[in-house]
């Protein structure tokens, strides 16, 4: 019994740090997370430091149209304190990654 508390324990810690992974907090409580817009994203950052465009074209010979990404970087205060480098990536307009890193932990 003792064991089967563990294992879920352990479940459920880390299915609390997966929910968390794709977004990021500012110290006012905005949250910039998967399934927002890039309008949405540039409202609640401003502008990013640096902005790439990719175009991803798979050719398998149906004739689809290519995808397009933007990777928008910051530098944002972090809600846990100092500064961090945050990553967005957007596809078709929509957030589908958010990647932070602490400055301090560089």
């Amino acid at each position: 019994m003792r064991n089967l508390q563990i294992i879920l324990f352990g479940v459920f810690l880390a299915t609390a740090f997966a929910a968390q992974a794709n977004s990021f907090r500012l110290p006012n409580g905005k949250l910039i997370q998967e399934g927002k817009s890039k309008q949405e994203v540039i409202y609640i950052a401003g502008a990013p430091l640096y902005s790439e465009l990719e175009t991803i074209a798979v050719d398998d010979g149906s004739g689809g149209t290519p995808k397009k990404r933007e990777i928008l970087t910051y530098r944002l205060p972090s809600s846990l304190g100092g500064m961090s480098l945050v990553v967005v990536t957007i596809e078709n307009n929509e957030v589908v990654a958010v990647e932070s890193k602490q400055e301090s932990r560089m």
